[in-house]
């Protein structure tokens, strides 16, 4: 194993802490909660696997003025207090103790019973949140999630690193597996060789294995079967590992052989479309803009592509705010991450995709990949040079 995967595996990039202490003035409450898994995970800076994986409830609470406060589980203490930044823990026991009924202990105990609390609404359980409401009948609740997913839009130099390094393991374990597979292979066997390359890469698991063959290559998210491709047809793929509360997310389009002039000339149309939404990219414009470009020069390059976004913000979540789509004003900023993904079907039904990770910079787009695939379609058990 490398130096650099055994830095992917024990590494993980610590919040905009700065930004996370202010958000409460920001935006009027006090305190603002984070306890969504995604948003405690980003806010604590520790991936707890109950939290991710079991959807147990554990909070962090963000003061307008003082220290932060942690309240999890009482089993995890001890990596909470060895890698979050917050020096407060607190802890309610599984089962014995109401998550709600502690959090309003914490929050009565540090004179936080009245006001205005910001709290993630869009996932907080009816049921807590109705036990919080009665156990603190002097506070309004507040949704505060945009307001931490526009700082998790943002990405610190840590979290930009971390990101390059996952992406381009996961570029690196495709280019390996699909140069290694070859005609007389199943869907299967070739999936499962990207997949172990994934882990063996840095990951700590597959989160997701897109994988298609001829007619199923149009199925959006469709699962590797036993099928044995056919020369001549499209394999289109969509993976991602997850590192920790982290992930990437990577998607090409192969040949299996002897292409078609359609499949050539679609592929090549799609490739000019994908790299020219990218380059266009620029700080201050509005997130809905590369999504209009790329449905104009779609249609001049007469290519059927009829999603309704074709990018989204990366980073916790495989789908992070904003999407690149119609009506999103929010301005691109430096800092920020995306995946593009432009899809399109030829006029025999096969689909082709391309997906590239990049980070918003102030001169532009920088990929965060190993580069983009070739302008010719490439081919299975052929080697692609980057």
């Amino acid at each position: 194993m490398t130096e650099s995967v055994l830095e992917t595996k024990s590494t993980s990039p610590q919040p905009n802490t700065s930004a996370l202490r202010s958000l409460a003035g920001k935006l009027g409450a006090d305190p603002v909660i984070a306890t969504s898994p995604e948003n405690f995970v980003y806010a604590s800076g520790v991936c707890l696997m109950s939290v991710s994986h079991l959807r147990r409830q554990a909070f962090v609470i963000l003061p307008a003025i003082g220290e932060p406060v942690a309240l999890v589980a009482t089993t995890e203490r001890k990596q909470m207090s060895g890698e979050s930044w917050i020096k407060d823990i607190r802890t309610y026991t599984e089962f014995a103790n109401d998550p709600a009924d502690a959090l309003a202990d914490v929050l009565i105990d540090i004179g936080k019973d009245r006001g205005i609390i910001g709290i993630d609404l869009n996932y907080l359980p009816a049921a807590t949140h109705a036990r919080l409401v009665s156990r603190l009948p002097n506070v309004k609740f507040i949704d505060t999630n945009k307001g931490i997913a526009e700082i998790r839009a943002v990405k610190v130099r840590g979290e930009i690193q971390f990101l390059e390094k996952t992406t381009k393991e996961t570029h690196r374990a495709v280019l390996d597996a699909m140069s290694a597979s070859g005609l007389g292979e199943s869907e299967r066997v070739m999936a499962n060789r990207i997949a172990d390359g994934i882990v063996n890469n840095g990951a700590e698991e597959v989160s997701f294995l897109i994988f298609g063959s001829g007619p199923r290559s149009a199925y959006n998210h469709g699962r590797a079967t036993d099928r044995v491709p056919l020369r001549s047809e499209i394999i289109r793929l969509d993976v991602g590992g997850r590192y920790g509360a982290w992930g990437s997310d990577f998607a090409r389009t192969y040949s299996t052989g002897e292409p078609t002039s359609l499949q050539r000339e679609t592929y090549r149309k799609l490739w000019d479309l994908h790299t020219s939404t990218i380059d266009m990219i620029r700080p201050g414009m509005a997130a809905e803009e590369p999504f209009y470009f790329c449905k104009e020069q779609s249609e001049r390059l007469g290519l059927d592509f009829k999603m309704v976004w074709v990018g989204h913000g990366f980073g916790i979540e495989t789908h992070e705010f904003p999407m690149i789509r119609p009506g999103e004003k929010t301005k691109l900023e430096v800092g920020m991450v995306f995946n593009m993904e432009p899809m399109v079907t030829d006029s025999d039904g096969a689909m082709y995709h391309l997906e590239d990770l990049f980070v918003v910079t102030e001169r532009g787009p920088r990929l965060l990949t190993l580069g983009f695939g070739p302008r010719e379609i490439p081919i299975i058990g052929e080697p692609i040079r980057v």
